[in-house]
């Protein structure tokens, strides 16, 4: 079974893949935009989940306007904090973590938790960015679990 840290590295290398293929589309389009939109999209939500983890303000919103650049550099950064997170063992990805969501609505999760729904979320979306970049003409990336233990 996969752990969080191998978990953790499919995404990073998942992200990575839908980024090449949104850059690969017409900078002008409007698939490109609403790539971009849901890419940012990702990297937020990871951003927001990560500093609750770690107990600091985040810098983003869910929905954030950035750039491809941008949005890539915050995953990138995201993700190493959040393997380091995964590394600290069993007894902190049980830590319990109080939070607020964006509407104001709180809750209470463990890391573990918190962790699997950072990994999870963003299939959903890399779907969608797949289908945009599909309808645009561009080669959509695949980002399948199982691709990714394939290559060497």
């Amino acid at each position: 079974m996969a752990d969080l840290s191998s978990l953790l590295t499919h995404l990073a290398w998942a992200d990575e893949r839908t980024r090449a293929s949104i850059a690969a589309l017409d900078p002008q389009s409007d698939a490109y935009a609403e790539c971009v939109r849901l890419y940012a999209h990702m990297a937020a939500a990871q951003h927001v989940w990560y500093t609750r983890v770690v107990g600091i303000a985040a810098r983003h919103a869910v929905w954030p306007a950035l750039t491809l650049t941008e949005a890539a550099a915050l995953s990138r950064e995201t993700l190493a904090g959040l393997r380091e997170v995964a590394a600290r063992g069993e007894e902190a990805l049980a830590a319990v973590v109080d939070y607020q969501t964006g509407s104001g609505a709180r809750f209470q999760s463990t890391v573990d938790e918190i962790l699997t729904q950072v990994v999870l979320h963003g299939s959903h979306h890399r779907g969608q960015v797949a289908m945009l970049v599909r309808r645009a003409g561009g080669q959509p990336a695949a980002t399948d679990w199982i691709f990714h233990r394939r290559e060497p």
